[in-house]
């Protein structure tokens, strides 16, 4: 452990200790710079129990319909099964792991209690589908097997587009061929954004496929949401570098709807892809930052692994992106609808 590390939480347990309670567990402690909760309080704000500490160093919360799992001084966590990054590690002190406070309001309590989010959106009537990259831009290639991300995309969106207009739903394209949106990356993104703001879209979802230089292992799925103010994108940690913003972005007041939106698409994709699940990330990304509706990035598979690229390249699997997508929008939908108050009868 880091020297130092602990000192806010030493001095928490003093003074909940002086207040006359039991010192090993006090609700709220300052660590690394941040504020933590107890897992107990945490337990009792999801409406879920503490579990035993698993193999020392794992802990769980759970009720019979939900179940969280923590290891100690790691940022990925289970959340009834799929695997979820957060902003900041767990951390154990005097026995006790600790959650920060910014990842139990804005990344668990979305995922298990979507009603402690306040009145929630409208049912999403029009969705913005941002078709990553185009024209000047190819996004990620696979060289080998001449593959380039911006066709997989349109078309995915394309597909998409046609089963929302089915059920009634609007779409708004930012793009429907082969062109960019701007005449640098900086304005192209920014313009997918403006996009859906001028259409006043409920949702937003930019569609990508993934890739890593040298990395022909590498396959899954991940989602991404913007991160909450103060928080560090999850690639950041393995680089080092703290990259949270100071000042809160448009998309940040929507927080809590927007990993609402995020959970219910990496359910349905991992449950109906059967990829390997890369899980749910953060990241500062330009195309998110200036909506002003719930929006997430989805990067459905790797077209840098040859066996994950072929599949993308297959109708069928396009088609698999597509109808997964529309189950966690019609998800999402049901989630928001559910918890808006009904209507008054007419006298």
């Amino acid at each position: 452990m880091l020297p130092g590390l602990f000192r806010g939480a030493a001095l928490g347990a003093l003074l909940y200790a002086a207040a006359g309670c039991a010192p090993a567990a006090p609700p709220a402690v300052r660590m690394a710079g941040a504020d933590y909760a107890s897992l107990d309080a945490a337990a009792s704000e999801l409406g879920l129990r503490a579990g035993a500490n698993l193999l020392g160093n794992k802990f769980s919360l759970t009720d019979g319909s939900h179940r969280v799992t923590f290891q100690s001084e790691e940022r990925e966590a289970y959340v009834d099964g799929l695997r979820v990054f957060l902003g900041a590690p767990a951390l154990l002190y005097d026995g006790q792991l600790y959650v920060s406070r910014t990842d139990l309001d804005r990344r668990l309590k979305p995922m298990v209690r979507p009603a402690q989010g306040g009145l929630p959106p409208a049912h999403p009537r029009i969705i913005a589908l941002d078709p990553g990259h185009g024209g000047w831009d190819p996004g990620a290639q696979n060289l080998r097997l001449g593959m380039m991300e911006k066709t997989y995309t349109l078309d995915v969106g394309l597909r998409l587009e046609k089963l929302l207009e089915l059920q009634g739903d609007k779409v708004v394209l930012t793009r429907s061929d082969d062109r960019p949106l701007g005449s640098d990356k900086e304005s192209d993104l920014k313009a997918r954004a403006m996009i859906a703001n001028l259409a006043h879209a409920d949702l937003f979802i930019s569609i990508h496929f993934n890739s890593l230089p040298n990395d022909t292992r590498t396959n899954g799925t991940e989602v991404y949401t913007f991160p909450p103010q103060f928080q560090r994108s999850s690639d950041s940690w393995s680089q080092r570098k703290d990259d949270s913003d100071r000042e809160a972005s448009p998309v940040n007041r929507q927080d809590h709807w927007s990993v609402v939106l995020a959970h219910a698409l990496h359910r349905e994709l991992i449950g109906r892809l059967h990829t390997a699940d890369r899980g749910e990330k953060l990241r500062h990304l330009g195309v998110l930052r200036a909506l002003q509706c719930p929006g997430v990035l989805v990067e459905s598979a790797f077209i840098s692994n040859d066996a994950e690229a072929r599949r993308v390249a297959s109708p069928a699997f396009q088609q698999q992106i597509a109808e997964a997508m529309l189950a966690g929008i019609n998800d999402y939908a049901a989630i928001v609808d559910g918890l808006r108050p009904a209507p008054p009868r007419p006298q």
